[in-house]
């Protein structure tokens, strides 16, 4: 984390309601620059949750000098647009229960005969043969 420290140096006077405003210092320990961050204080908060904003704010200003330390003028960003992620693989206890799903559904609205009903034998076959302790 580059910024280190974090410094009350300012509290504005109570406002009408008793919030009060304070100003935060961060600094860092390889020469980045301080920079003051404000804090509405009011009635829900504690010095655990001054301290956690506090934190916060310290890793999200180093995040963003880490990013920035990285860019440099002149340099190319890809245009190439990022492709969503890929959707997770099914477990095998998923795969069955979607075989069962489908048979439940086909099975109902028979009965069938013919290539469905043959259809139909097969997939129950399929979900008997794939059957694994636990996927119930």
């Amino acid at each position: 984390m580059a910024y280190t420290t974090a410094t009350l140096v300012r509290k504005d006077d109570p406002l009408d309601d008793g919030r009060v405003w304070i100003t935060v210092a961060f600094t860092g320990n390889a020469g980045e620059p301080t920079v003051r961050q404000r804090y509405l204080v009011g009635p829900n908060d504690t010095g655990q949750s001054i301290r956690q904003w506090a934190i916060a704010i310290a890793e999200n200003l180093g995040s963003t000098k880490n990013i920035a330390d990285n860019l440099t003028v002149g340099q190319s960003v890809n245009l190439t647009p990022i492709p969503p992620p890929a959707n997770p693989v099914p477990t095998a206890r998923e795969v069955w229960q979607g075989k069962v799903g489908r048979y439940r559904v086909f099975a109902a609205l028979g009965p069938w005969s013919g290539a469905m009903a043959t259809a139909l034998t097969a997939l129950k076959t399929d979900i008997e043969g794939t059957y694994q302790d636990g996927f119930i």
